[in-house]
């Protein structure tokens, strides 16, 4: 759960007088942008300067939004260089992408050839803390039940009433929901405070958020739906389906057709590591109390190992398990939830 904004006098004691980094995950998207820009300006009020680093690659709209709104990103920054380092939007290894072998070693005390100190590792995310998550304890700043990260923040820090990072937190709320396609009550309503306080319009906000599909993208969505098959577990209607890329957005894509649950599998070259995406439509899991953390992904992952991570409308697997055997073996947790119904 979110601790209260006094727990963040400790995070801000650490930051002081010190090189501070804020980290987005990989293939950083608009909530990790939009989350870290909000704290790096909020770090700003407290006259505590920081970099906004991202690993490796920053998707379209998360590069558009920065140019457009002047926020500055390294990519991939030496974390050497470093005495904070703070998560925004992941708290796993896997989504550390080509700065996780450096990670790994500047976490122990080691820059190249040098021992030094190990820098002060802090998180804010709305994904479930899993066992090999990078910061837990009082460093972790977790909420499961916020719909982004962006949300998250501003629930924190409910005195920073500043235009801006409201705007920033519609942007990441739109985003992460799939204009709403998941979400709840709550999400509405930090929705609306942000929107009244940022003096924007809701099609400011969808400007951030338009999207042009590559070649590549598109061809992978048709692929998703031709190779899609239903499953009906009890009464739940189950989607699967393969593509090499573009996972997350297939399932997503698959909801929209009306599946419960959509599963989305694929490995980018064969013998490569599978993934392992899956997405539950709102109403459903209302409904019916669905979790897929806690209800798929943890399950599948004592079963078969792997990598997990997500929250209870969006979660993946990753790990060496075939596409064949990983899809077998979410099936067999669904229908071992639903089927004793």
């Amino acid at each position: 759960m979110v601790k209260t904004v006094s727990s963040l006098s400790g995070l801000i004691s650490a930051c002081k007088r010190k090189r501070v980094l804020l980290l987005t995950h990989d293939h950083a998207d608009l909530d990790a942008v939009c989350s870290a820009a909000i704290f790096q300006k909020y770090l700003m009020r407290q006259r505590i300067s920081s970099v906004v680093g991202v690993p490796s690659h920053i998707n379209e709209q998360a590069q558009g939004f920065c140019f457009r709104e002047r926020v500055s990103f390294t990519v991939n920054p030496d974390l050497c260089g470093f005495d904070v380092i703070i998560l925004f939007d992941f708290n796993s290894p896997e989504q550390l992408g080509k700065l996780r072998k450096n990670f790994e070693q500047v976490r122990k005390g080691f820059c190249g050839c040098k021992i030094s100190r190990a820098p002060k590792l802090f998180a804010f995310d709305h994904h479930v803390v899993e066992k090999d998550s990078l910061v837990k304890g009082e460093n972790a700043f977790i909420d499961s039940v916020a719909v982004s990260t962006t949300e998250l923040l501003l629930k924190l820090l409910d005195k920073f009433d500043n235009k801006q990072a409201h705007f920033w937190n519609c942007i990441g709320i739109i985003e992460d929901t799939g204009h709403f396609l998941v979400g709840d009550s709550n999400s509405f309503s930090s929705f609306a405070v942000s929107l009244k306080k940022s003096g924007k319009t809701y099609s400011d906000v969808l400007e951030f958020t338009k999207h042009h599909l590559e070649d590549g993208e598109r061809i992978a969505f048709l692929k998703a739906a031709q190779r899609s098959e239903i499953q009906k577990i009890g009464s739940v209607v189950v989607v699967t389906s393969t593509v090499s890329f573009f996972q997350g957005a297939a399932a997503t894509k698959l909801l929209g057709f009306g599946a419960d649950i959509a599963l989305v599998a694929g490995q980018e070259k064969e013998g490569c590591i599978t993934t392992l995406s899956t997405r539950a439509d709102t109403e459903f899991k209302d409904e019916n109390k669905f979790n897929l953390m806690t209800d798929l992904m943890i399950p599948l992952q004592k079963q078969v190992g792997g990598e997990v991570g997500g929250h209870s409308g969006a979660a993946q697997w990753k790990g060496k398990q075939s596409i064949e055997s990983i899809m077998q073996s979410a099936l067999w947790v669904l229908k071992n939830k639903f089927e004793k119904r």
